[in-house]
Formats: structure tokens, C-alpha cells, sequence
């Protein structure tokens, strides 16, 4: 990755206060070291917000923080059985991370049942970046 690890913090922070759903403004802050071009990434993500287009299913920071694990994790080859379990355990540990913190993967959940509204999942973002970062700081290097 290029950007540090703080970087993306403040990108994906910011991409959020700009106006981006939760998983437009966590996959966007990887997508240019992922060498995908910005406005492909928030138009890919754009209908994980509010968990999975607002129905309020997984939560749309952790979509992305999946994508973007599976995408460091995983060679491209779909018949790795090997490459495609440590990529799994390494987005069941995100997912752990995150419901410890959250107590829930839903954004039903998470929300306490409340509809999504904007700016209120700024710490969720953010705690999506961090989760990411340690799940990939925490890779062998050559899984």
C-alpha cells in the first residue's frame, strides 16, 4: 500500500464528511493503491451504504473493508481452496473486530433500529479503517 496508514484514516474521514456513504468513503480511501480509478470506486460502492442499498443488512463499512481484505488477500485465481480460506479468516476476523466494537454486523443493529441518516456513521468508518489495517498488518507477506 502507498498511503499510510493514517492517510486512509483522513481520506476515508473526510470522503464521509464530503458527503460519501459509509462504503463509498472506506473502499475509496484504498481504491487509487488498489489501481482503481476513483469515480469506478464510488460508483462500485455506492449501493453498499446503509447496509446494502439502505436495507439496513451488513453494514456498508464492513462490505468494504471485506472487499478491500479479499483484495489483498486473494491471487485472482478462483481455484485456490487454500488462498480462499485464509482470505475468509482473515474477513471473519474483521467482522469479529468490528461486532466487538459494535456489538453487531447489521447496520439494523448497529443503528439500534434507527434508519440511516447522513454523517451519523463517521465512527464506524473510521473504525473500519483501523480494523482493516490491522487484518492486513497482521498478513504474512507472502499469504
Amino acid at each position: 500500500m502507498n498511503a499510510s496508514p493514517d492517510e486512509k484514516l483522513k481520506a476515508a474521514s473526510q470522503r464521509y464528511a464530503d458527503g460519501c456513504t459509509c462504503s463509498q468513503a472506506v473502499f475509496c480511501a484504498y481504491a487509487e493503491d488498489m489501481g482503481i480509478e476513483p469515480q469506478t470506486a464510488y460508483r462500485m460502492m455506492e449501493g453498499f451504504g446503509g447496509g446494502i442499498g439502505g436495507l439496513q443488512e451488513v453494514c456498508g463499512a464492513l462490505a468494504a473493508a471485506s472487499a478491500i481484505i479479499s483484495f489483498y488477500s486473494c491471487d485472482g485465481m478462483p481455484s485456490c481452496a487454500q488462498k480462499r480460506k485464509a482470505n475468509f479468516a482473515r474477513i471473519q476476523k474483521a467482522a469479529e473486530l468490528f461486532k466487538r466494537e459494535y456489538g453487531a454486523l447489521t447496520c439494523r443493529e448497529v443503528l439500534h433500529g434507527e434508519s440511516p441518516q447522513p454523517f451519523q456513521c463517521g465512527m464506524k468508518v473510521k473504525d473500519a479503517v483501523l480494523i482493516i489495517n490491522q487484518v492486513l498488518n497482521e498478513m504474512p507477506d507472502n499469504t
